[in-house]
């Protein structure tokens, strides 16, 4: 996670005392200063929740409902739209 950029923004947060000795603490054990260790959580984080955010999480009915529509033939009026001239062109 090295980006070569000039770093130009500030990140702040107001924390409580206990919740910054916490903070503290953690980056202590992974030998970081604060700043960093709470950067590359954040950033891990936010990582996994724009990845969680392109996923689509369906339970079985819904998995055998998605599948079934697939192996239906498609409604005439979407081959219709699929086959005319895009009104762009």
């Amino acid at each position: 996670m090295t980006e070569t950029t000039n770093k130009a923004s500030r990140f702040e947060m107001r924390l409580t005392p206990s919740q910054k000795e916490r903070l503290d603490q953690a980056a202590a054990i992974r030998g970081l200063s604060t700043s960093q260790w709470a950067l590359t959580n954040l950033l891990v984080a936010a990582d996994r929740d724009i990845q969680e955010s392109h996923v689509l999480y369906l339970d079985d009915e819904q998995w055998n409902s998605f599948i079934k529509s697939l192996d239906e033939p498609m409604p005439t009026k979407m081959v219709e739209l699929l086959e005319s001239e895009p009104i762009w062109k």
